[in-house]
């Protein structure tokens, strides 16, 4: 039997993360590259968890996305994922942390967090069949005050591969 409701109660959790990360993306500057991988490192990492969670498989305490993944994949083989990023992902959240991590994180790392917690959002909503939204609001409000600033440059396609 599938447990529906907790697995959205994770996604909800894991959407929120992931639009706080849009948010700081789109409306600081200087950007928090720290804050923006952490919080997409925790959307990506209950994202998963929502996926145990409607399996009804008892959820790990562990920010391990490499771990989740290989959990999840024995109780739905259709999700992929990119082992390196995976990896990195972890990093986001376990070395984020910290204060030395500040100037630890690029830019470039900032919008690959932002497009693998992205990726993984859906592709966990695409698994438990539930509609993937076009855009959030704070997707649509850091589109647009990206379009205002000519600081940032967010047009360069992110290889996943």
């Amino acid at each position: 039997m599938a447990d529906m409701e907790y697995a959205k109660e994770w996604l909800e959790y894991a959407q929120r993360d992931y639009d706080f990360a849009v948010d700081v993306e789109g409306h600081f500057w200087p950007k928090h590259m720290e804050k923006i991988c952490y919080n997409c490192q925790q959307a990506t990492e209950k994202a998963l968890k929502a996926v145990l969670a409607y399996h009804e498989v008892e959820i790990p305490r562990t920010h391990n996305i490499e771990r989740l993944f290989d959990e999840c994949s024995k109780h739905d083989i259709s999700l992929k994922m990119d082992i390196k990023i995976a990896g990195k992902m972890t990093d986001y959240a376990t070395i984020s942390r910290y204060p030395d991590a500040v100037t630890m994180w690029s830019e470039a790392d900032a919008k690959l967090a932002l497009k693998y917690a992205k990726l993984t959002l859906d592709m966990v909503k695409q698994s438990l069949n539930l509609p993937k939204e076009e855009s959030t609001q704070a997707e649509v409000t850091a589109l647009s005050s990206r379009k205002n600033s000519s600081k940032d440059s967010f047009t360069e396609p992110i290889n996943l591969s």
